[in-house]
């Protein structure tokens, strides 16, 4: 076994102490996982999707794991895949902004899908997920956004079947040799491309729930005694070569218990990541500028971090067609000129993007993105913005944001949480999630029907 593997195999098989932070942090990703999942329950791609696998009204052997939010049961994996897919379709669930990933999307469907079946308690739960969470950014961060994005890879889907095999792997209570084969096989079967950019369909949605599939997938191979490379990350053929760039040299691989988890940021926008610090930036000039109009700007400026160009900004000239929802949740003009006009970015308005981008275009095409040493300097371990106003009277505004909103430096509060879970399905209904994740007894089973009931 190499180091990496031998790394690896170890965390997932390690008795961790779950510390308060670690769990406060798990708890409030599951109750954002339950939100953006949810909520987009009735999204054409979910429903699609749905319709795909065979579910029954009931629980029963052979459809033992809940379709999220419904009275509807599948098998373990086809509700894995459907609930990533899900989750992942309003662009508002979790990002580990270091790795360039959605964490979430990928863990949580397989671990909840899994433990409807087989019998887990939190406990065993909270560390599948924070090792899951663990070893999915780490991989992440390893191998570097730049380098997957520039071979046109999605690194949620890529990565995402490591980290939900971990989690399995856990759940199961996999040795290491077999806790290392499930994630190696993983590795082997991840997958998952950047090429939904070229006309907005619904890829980077089955990358996640896929991500979900093959996790499972791989830790039951392991579980009967298949067996992977203990070289699946560094060797000649190995995951960063197939990935990346193909260099281990200098590099390592860290893995702190609980270290994802907190080091994953909660979204409040229905859009790409990279797009989020300039939106902050520009609703906050229009609320101190609330009598600037379209008509009064000659050009907006957004610092764009170079490894978000390849999704937000380029080509320029693509940015300025927005025919779906995606084309829109991957746009960088359109959420500039969306933000300085209506000083909102709801998941309505990027529903409805096609039509608005008719009203918009005139200041989308006012918008230019730009790489700044500034942003590069921070970027990966922080994201930053940049945003450049310059208006027809010859002033110009200039703002500098040091963080995102949601990520661990400027960290969401349960309040905020709520809020959201509350706008995508209701508030009574966060409420109740929330009650229910707190009051949870902990000696009884932990799965979906904690939230959902039978």
């Amino acid at each position: 076994m190499t180091g990496m593997a031998r790394q690896i195999s170890h965390h997932v098989t390690h008795p961790h102490t779950i510390e308060a932070s670690v769990q406060k942090q798990i708890d409030s990703l599951t109750l954002d996982f339950l939100g953006v999942t949810v909520g987009g329950i009735h999204r054409e791609s979910a429903e699609v999707a749905r319709k795909s696998v065979d579910h029954a009204l009931a629980p029963h052997e052979f459809r033992p794991a809940r379709i999220m939010g419904l009275d509807a049961w599948a098998s373990v994996e086809d509700a894995a895949l459907v609930n990533g897919i899900t989750a992942h379709g309003l662009e508002l669930d979790d990002t580990h902004e270091q790795g360039s990933m959605h964490p979430g999307v990928a863990i949580f469907p397989a671990t909840f899908a899994y433990a409807d079946a087989h019998p887990t308690d939190k406990e065993t739960f909270t560390r599948a997920i924070a090792v899951g969470y663990d070893v999915m950014t780490a991989v992440g961060v390893l191998i570097g956004a730049d380098e997957s994005y520039g071979r046109g890879f999605h690194p949620t889907g890529i990565c995402g079947a490591m980290g939900a095999a971990a989690s399995i792997a856990v759940i199961m209570g996999l040795n290491e040799h077999q806790s290392q084969n499930a994630v190696s096989l993983a590795a082997n079967m991840s997958s998952g491309s950047l090429e939904f950019l070229s006309d907005g369909s619904w890829t980077k949605r089955l990358n996640a729930g896929n991500a979900a599939v093959t996790g499972i997938r791989a830790a039951e191979l392991a579980q009967a005694g298949f067996e992977g490379p203990s070289t699946f990350l560094e060797g000649r053929d190995g995951f960063l070569r197939q990935y990346g760039q193909g260099q281990a040299e200098g590099r390592s691989l860290v893995l702190k218990f609980g270290a994802g988890a907190q080091a994953t940021s909660i979204k409040f926008y229905p859009c790409c990541r990279y797009m989020h610090g300039n939106i902050d930036i520009i609703r906050q000039i229009r609320t101190e500028r609330p009598e600037l109009t379209g008509s009064d700007v000659v050009k907006i400026e957004c610092g764009v971090i170079q490894a978000g160009a390849t999704l937000i900004a380029n080509p320029p000239e693509r940015k300025m067609t927005v025919t779906s929802p995606v084309d829109a949740q991957f746009n960088m003009p359109f959420g500039a000129a969306l933000a300085f006009s209506t000083g909102t970015a709801t998941v309505a308005q990027f529903d409805g993007a096609e039509a608005l981008a008719k009203d918009l275009v005139g200041l989308m095409k006012k918008v230019t993105c730009y790489s700044s040493d500034k942003l590069e300097a921070a970027f990966p371990e922080i994201w930053q913005a940049e945003v450049k106003i310059h208006l027809k009277d010859g002033s110009t505004i200039e703002r500098f944001a040091s963080a995102y909103k949601g990520s661990p430096t400027m960290p969401s509060n349960e309040e905020e949480i709520l809020a959201k879970m509350g706008s995508l399905v209701s508030k009574e209904w966060a409420d109740r999630m929330s009650s229910r994740l707190r009051d949870f007894d902990s000696s009884s089973h932990y799965n979906s029907s904690v939230y959902f009931g039978i």
